[in-house]
């Protein structure tokens, strides 16, 4: 199972969505840790000041009629205690001496009198008022964090406030500071799910503006080879990726123009080379020695052969301005009608859905050198036709020997041929199969070689992908 997204957009996305959750995790932890201190310092001022008025109410009121005032004060946060003297009251921890000084003086600050005041955060006097709705932090986890963030949990701790009244008598109240109901933070949850969802989808199409010029990019680079007189890819989205394209368009139009150069210095060539081997044919018709004459004759038509054939190799693309719809069926039919009229065995089955964009020219050569190496070396050649919407497919098998696993490929090299002897009539200039699959890479396709599954004959197979707006035809 792959975490990591493969895709820019997924990594991007993940990114933003995790700095996003960080983000809102943050945002809920600081919101409890300051709405948790802010209702711990007004409630525990609430306590104080309950604590601190019914102290000043007990001093003054007789020892008689004190049991009635207790009655009046006592409630579930609350109890009041009369003590002859002083309690013994276990001390709590450590951590939590800062929040008893600190309500020790907010208590001796509401009695505006120098009694003495002391106070203990303790959780063994849990039992003093037990209720059903007792939050006590039972857990490991629930004890720390009373401890550690006692604003949190307040209520997990009894605070106990011993005040020497002026008899001497020690009033004693064992209060507990209420906590804020961590319920009340669901109502905050979804507030920060609508705000997650609705950044996460804020990034998500930033994210996508960025990334689809580069999916746009990258299908016209895979293009590029398949058609380089395509259309320049129009620049959107950032600066830099704006930038990149316009690097494309140059190179799409440098390699074009090379193309095209190339063609022009090919053809230059082609007539150069035509007037000495005309000149010296001449010559050699003028030979005394009907001998030594056709040998000249014979070597001056090889060596216009070879020559013939290279050009043909180098000319077999970038020599047509642009491409056209093709009907494959009906291309392949006439080049078999043209063998067939001349004595050989051909058959075509299946059809294309739809015309091919190719450079009619070239791919018929391409199409005619497999018919024609198939009926040089297999005696007839059975072509077929598939089309699945999204790549077109020409197979093309002949009856012969098929040929050897380990020279499958070879055969594709230029001037490579399984022939040995010197006669061009049969074994060819070995150019057609090389001409055949640098018309198909021009295209974007390709061609392979594989023996018939039977043990005889060879299967010679173009493959050409369809553009995506022609797969949906």
């Amino acid at each position: 199972m792959r975490l990591v997204p493969a895709s820019l957009f997924g990594r991007t996305l993940l990114v933003l969505g995790v700095g996003l959750l960080l983000a809102e995790f943050a945002t809920v932890l600081i919101n409890v840790l300051d709405r948790g201190s802010s209702v711990y310092r007004l409630a525990s001022q609430q306590v104080a000041m309950r604590i601190a008025e019914a102290a000043k109410v007990l001093n003054r009121v007789p020892t008689d009629e004190r049991g009635d005032v207790l009655e009046e004060f006592n409630s579930r946060d609350l109890r009041i205690v009369l003590s002859a003297k002083p309690i013994v009251v276990p001390q709590g921890p450590e951590e939590l001496d800062p929040y008893e000084r600190a309500f020790a003086t907010t208590v001796q600050r509401d009695l505006g009198a120098p009694w003495r005041t002391d106070v203990e955060i303790t959780a063994r006097l849990r039992s003093v008022r037990p209720s059903p709705s007792d939050t006590e932090a039972s857990t490991r986890l629930g004890q720390w964090l009373a401890r550690n963030f006692y604003f949190l949990l307040p209520d997990t701790f009894t605070m106990v406030t011993q005040i020497g009244l002026q008899d001497g008598t020690t009033a004693v109240f064992y209060a507990r500071v209420p906590q804020e109901p961590l319920r009340r933070l669901a109502t905050l949850v979804p507030r920060l799910f609508l705000t997650l969802l609705i950044f996460f989808a804020l990034a998500g199409l930033v994210v996508r503006t960025m990334t689809l010029p580069l999916a746009r990019l990258a299908r016209a680079a895979d293009a590029l080879g398949a058609d380089p007189e395509g259309p320049p890819l129009r620049a959107s989205g950032p600066r830099e990726v704006r930038s990149v394209i316009d690097a494309f368009n140059r190179m799409q139009s440098q390699v074009r123009g090379y193309l095209v150069e190339r063609a022009r210095m090919l053809s230059a060539i082609s007539h150069d080379l035509k007037t000495p081997v005309t000149r010296m044919r001449l010559r050699a018709e003028m030979l005394a020695d009907p001998a030594l004459r056709a040998k000249f004759v014979r070597d001056l038509d090889e060596m216009e052969a070879m020559v013939g054939a290279t050009l043909e190799f180098f000319r077999s693309l970038g020599n047509e301005p642009r491409r056209q719809p093709i009907d494959v069926r009906a291309l392949i039919e006439s080049l078999c009608e043209d063998w067939r009229e001349s004595g050989h065995d051909t058959s075509v089955q299946g059809t294309a859905r739809v015309p091919y964009s190719a450079h009619p020219q070239a791919l018929r050569r391409c199409l005619n050198n497999l018919i024609e190496n198939a009926l040089r070396y297999g005696e007839r050649a059975d072509v077929t036709i598939e089309d699945d919407g999204r790549t077109l497919r020409v197979s093309v098998r002949d009856q012969g020997p098929g040929i050897p696993a380990a020279e499958l490929e070879r055969v594709f090299e230029p001037f490579f041929r399984l022939e040995t002897s010197r006669n061009r009539g049969s074994g060819g200039a070995g150019l057609g199969l090389s001409i055949a699959r640098n018309i198909a890479r021009w295209h974007g396709g390709e061609v392979t070689l594989r023996n018939a599954p039977e043990g005889r004959g060879l299967i010679a197979e173009l493959v050409l992908p369809r553009p995506p707006e022609a797969s949906k035809a």
